[in-house]
């Protein structure tokens, strides 16, 4: 464990000393020197450092000592340790309000103890401890090694550290972590890449994080949370033999799942296209790698939405390393969500597009892929992913199936985020009609026969200003109802039947005429799905 002012104050020699700030922070106040500083305190002290001072040129000036003081804190200092008698006779309230505030320990010395005697005890205990730290360090690096060389896996490690330490270890890429210690409240940190770090948890223990350097300027993160009060930090010279041991295993476990996340990729982008052979043989790579394509799955197709303003909101730049961390964060929670309804899922992710396959009975497809939409849309609201638009494909339920729910799913998703717009959720089968509508945009009577009915209207309302258009629908959607047409589009009566009778007229259809009504509610959707499409065709 690291030598703390926990440890220093259990000299005997100390005993009739007095901590009067600081008390919750001493357990894991690191101690790495100790120095005789008086004022003016400049750049002489160090990080880590305890600082012993007679407080000679503070006399009765409290506002001298408190700025001595908050410069000997902002310095990095573990405590400052004040001889009372000679030159000060009491530490001021407002001195001991100010470590109060900061955490900041401050100790009051009896004038009769040496400063030389309590640095020669200090150093001592320094050294003895140094010496204890190096043979554990040793210990914990031949440890590591032996499972490194048995290609135990990281888990086996983090397990094997844990239980050696009594502390509660994580590796993590992210670099904001988040830690619920109560059903009820939660803690946020942002994790900093330049050094190592003691974080102070609201519950009164504590976490150790240690940044571990990889290649192309990626960095992870291991945490040693305590499990109790008043534990020690692990010494920083143990930490920094662990972490070497763990960058290679690190840098092994990534090549090889990356190794593996690109043979996963190609193998998906054989069943996007439906490109096989050997159906048995395939059947067979997909095992090697932990697919099962030998039971029905439902393809769900999607892309993020408003994805500058998501990483707008945390402050980052939609580079390539936020993208990765978009990929990474939305990779754990689409299996944690499979995970929870219990269904096996293969996802993959290409260009803009989110791709997902889950398992499921054809009788439960609905239910089954609105289940794991849901749950990840509870991401959404907590904002950790941004909202997506989903198209669901068919369940074919057939062998090998995929390319065609694949390609009905791309259709969904196009068709039901131009008519509902961006974050909305669309099945194959409810586009039908926009298929086929789709399908007839390129006919040249339907064509004719739309402008001849709806572009006149079109036209009418460019000139006029008037938007006989959305009251046409309006009137279509209320069923011919004029009171309820006229309520929706907060219009007169007359002034409702004055625009009603003006499409009549150029269309040369009657609103009275079962099929005139048909005709033109078929014109209005063919000419949205037309012009509607135009714009969103390049979406994916």
């Amino acid at each position: 464990m690291q030598y703390t002012l926990q440890d220093v104050l259990t000299i005997p020699l100390l005993s009739s000393a007095k901590l009067l700030s600081g008390e919750e922070r001493i357990a894991t106040q690191v101690v790495d020197s100790v120095s005789v500083m008086e004022l003016p305190v400049e750049d002489f002290v160090r990080n880590n450092e305890l600082v012993l001072t007679t407080a000679i040129g503070c006399g009765n000036n409290t506002e001298v000592f408190v700025s001595y003081v908050k410069e000997v804190f902002l310095s990095g200092a573990s405590a400052l340790a004040v001889a009372i008698g000679r030159h000060v006779h009491y530490i001021p309230q407002e001195v001991i309000d100010f470590c109060n505030i900061n955490n900041f320990p401050i100790i009051e010395l009896p004038w009769e103890i040496r400063f030389s005697d309590i640095i020669k005890i200090i150093l001592e205990q320094l050294n003895n401890w140094e010496q204890t730290s190096t043979i554990k360090a040793d210990d914990i690096q031949r440890e590591l090694l032996k499972l490194y060389l048995d290609n135990e896996s990281i888990d086996t490690v983090l397990r094997y550290l844990s239980k050696d330490f009594q502390m509660d270890v994580t590796l993590t890429y992210n670099d904001v972590f988040e830690i619920c210690e109560r059903h009820d409240q939660k803690e946020s940190f942002i994790l900093k890449k330049e050094e190592p770090s003691i974080v102070h948890l609201n519950s009164g223990m504590f976490m150790q994080i240690i940044p571990i350097h990889l290649l192309n300027q990626q960095y992870c993160f291991i945490l040693f949370k305590s499990k109790k009060l008043n534990a020690s930090p692990l010494s920083w010279l143990v930490l920094n033999q662990i972490v070497t041991i763990l960058t290679l295993w690190i840098q092994k476990e990534r090549t090889f799942y990356q190794n593996k996340e690109k043979e996963i990729n190609d193998y998906i982008k054989l069943l996007l296209n439906g490109n096989w052979s050997e159906k048995e043989e395939f059947i067979k790579q997909g095992h090697k790698i932990g697919i099962d394509v030998e039971v029905p799955y439902v393809c769900v197709v999607g892309i993020p939405e408003k994805v500058e303003e998501f990483y707008h909101l945390y402050k980052k730049d939609k580079s390539k390393e936020s993208e990765k961390d978009f990929i990474r964060a939305f990779s754990e929670l689409v299996e944690t969500s499979a995970k929870k309804i219990n269904k096996k899922v293969i996802y993959t992710f290409q260009k803009d597009l989110l791709i997902v396959f889950l398992e499921c009975k054809v009788q439960d497809a609905s239910q089954d892929v609105n289940c794991l939409l849901n749950l990840l849309d509870e991401h959404v609201k907590e904002n950790r992913i941004p909202s997506i638009s989903w198209g669901i494909g068919e369940n074919h339920a057939g062998s090998l199936t995929f390319h065609l729910s694949y390609k009905n799913a791309r259709t969904a998703l196009e068709i039901g985020r131009s008519q509902k717009g961006a974050g909305s959720r669309s099945t194959f089968a409810s586009t039908g009609i926009y298929q086929l509508l789709i399908s007839l945009t390129n006919n040249t009577f339907s064509t004719e026969l739309m402008h001849d009915t709806i572009g006149v209207i079109a036209a009418y309302d460019k000139n006029n200003g008037l938007d006989l258009l959305h009251t046409l629908s309006s009137y279509i959607i209320h069923q011919g109802n004029v009171s309820q047409t006229a309520r929706a589009l907060n219009l007169h009566r007359q002034s409702l039947l004055y625009r009603l009778r003006k499409i009549e007229s150029l269309t040369n259809r009657s609103l009275n005429d079962p099929d005139d009504i048909f005709l033109l509610q078929f014109c209005l959707k063919l000419w949205t799905v037309r012009f509607e499409k135009k714009e969103t065709s390049n979406i994916i």
